[in-house]
């Protein structure tokens, strides 16, 4: 009788069919029966979920319910009286994440503009189809949960298909390709925060559909013009919802000049400029500037302000020495709470360095590999730099997870690695393990401390 390793059966070799077909060993059916799990568990969280978690989503709602009910991005206005006393009205709840414009008393969001004024176009449609009044609790709840399943849902089983054609089209074993795609679907802070409208999330998605165009462009001899139109919207987009992104738009951008600069010139770069041009056009119909709102320092400094009292960990002044090893290794850090996630770290510099496959595969990989590095170290050092409030009261490292999808792609070639070795993937499954438990716990209420930082406060390590 032969004698089989046992590792052997985990060696299966790359497909041949290019992205229309599966690898060979992995049924389409494991995809989709992972897909449609963790898509039913987030539809059932997102179903049973408040209309808003805490002042963060509750800002960006509070803007959405006055474009519907009032047709202006103001939520609330200050009146003074003559004996220095005032009275706010309106529908703004708390003074978190809200802003006042020091000319006329009016407050808004601090959030930008664009996200919520696309959802209050689904909302204002749900509102004159179905007489929903998002005056009532019961009412808002209906159009908030409908408008999640839209904007979050919905791209997030997308996601999770354009994961699988990249794992089918670029990865080597069946373990490390399943491995990747149930760290997507389970283990990151982007199922984790879909229960909530927040930038994070579509950001991320959004990174990922653009650097998807970009591989097909280079994998691919055909190279239609819609592709680079893609590219470009998509990197728009996501550099609209989340700033530092801007950095990805540019290496894209960069990306597809060598593959074709005439398309790229002519194609890419005008449509990628259509979403910056509606950002800053909703910025300048909401305050009347295309400056950012939390730019105008002067708009957070009014009486009653949160950020004239803050507190708990909005206070946490720390050494940026401590305030970094929080970030990437403490109570909010990318590799403390997402653990799985080190096999992309890993993976970004050995391919990085070495390469992966065979072209154009290798050619692909090295360059998504070291965009991902400088755009990892670019961010995590800006806010490392700029900011000391680990992004308020959060799950995660909200700030970073729009890198999400590039360390889940540069995680592949490290997986198909620890395929052939049964005490790596013993621990890549532990590893996996405490980012399910995080990523949960996010879905639960992403707006509350990370459960590292629960911790910490218990045994008295931190004092905010």
């Amino acid at each position: 009788m032969q004698h089989i390793r046992p590792d052997a059966a985990h060696e299966i070799p790359p497909s041949t069919g290019g992205t229309s077909g599966p690898r060979r060993g992995v049924p389409k059916d494991v995809y989709a029966l992972l897909m449609l799990v963790a898509a039913t568990i987030v539809g059932a969280r997102i179903l049973t979920a408040p209309d808003s978690f805490s002042a963060n989503d509750r800002s960006r709602w509070a803007t959405v319910r006055s474009l519907v009910e009032t047709g202006s991005y103001s939520i609330g206005y200050r009146e003074k009286y003559s004996d220095g006393t005032y009275r706010d009205f309106g529908i703004m709840t708390d003074p978190i994440d809200v802003v006042m414009d020091p000319a006329t008393g009016r407050f808004y969001s601090s959030k930008p503009p664009l996200l919520p004024t696309l959802v209050a176009g689904e909302a204002w449609v749900l509102r004159n189809a179905l007489n929903l009044n998002l005056n009532v609790r019961r009412d808002r709840l209906a159009v908030a949960r409908t408008v999640l399943i839209t904007i979050n849902l919905v791209p997030f089983v997308l996601y999770l298909l354009v994961i699988a054609r990249l794992i089918e089209r670029l990865g080597t074993t069946m373990w490390g390709g399943l491995f990747v795609f149930a760290t997507a679907c389970f283990g990151t802070f982007v199922s984790g925060f879909l229960a909530s409208l927040n930038n994070h999330t579509v950001a991320a998605m959004g990174a990922l559909f653009a650097i998807y165009q970009c591989i097909r462009i280079q994998l691919d001899q055909d190279r239609p013009w819609w592709r680079f139109m893609l590219a470009g919207v998509l990197a728009g987009w996501t550099a609209c919802n989340e700033f530092p992104s801007a950095a990805l738009a540019c290496g894209l951008m960069l990306w597809l000049v060598r593959l074709s600069p005439r398309d790229t010139v002519r194609l890419a770069l005008p449509a990628m400029l259509l979403p910056v041009a509606a950002a800053l056009l909703t910025q300048y119909l909401a305050v009347g500037t295309v400056i950012p709102t939390y730019a105008l320092k002067a708009w957070y400094e009014f009486p009653g302000s949160y950020w004239g009292n803050a507190r708990g960990i909005d206070l946490a002044h720390e050494s940026k020495l401590v305030y970094a090893a929080n970030l990437l290794v403490g109570h909010t850090g990318i590799l403390s709470l997402t653990p799985v996630l080190l096999l992309g770290w890993i993976g970004v510099v050995r391919t990085a360095a070495c390469g992966h496959g065979e072209e154009p595969e290798r050619s692909s990989f090295r360059m998504l590999a070291w965009l991902t590095v400088v755009l990892t170290v670019m961010t995590f050092v800006f806010y490392v730099i700029r900011t000391d409030n680990y992004g308020g009261q959060t799950a995660g490292p909200r700030w970073f997870f729009w890198l999400v999808p590039l360390w889940l792609l540069t995680m592949l070639p490290e997986a198909d690695r620890w395929a052939l070795d049964r005490r790596r993937r013993r621990v890549a499954f532990a590893l996996l393990a405490v980012s399910i438990v995080t990523a949960s716990y996010a879905l639960e209420n992403p707006w509350r401390a990370s459960w590292l930082l629960t911790l910490f406060r218990h045994w008295g390590i931190v004092p905010y």
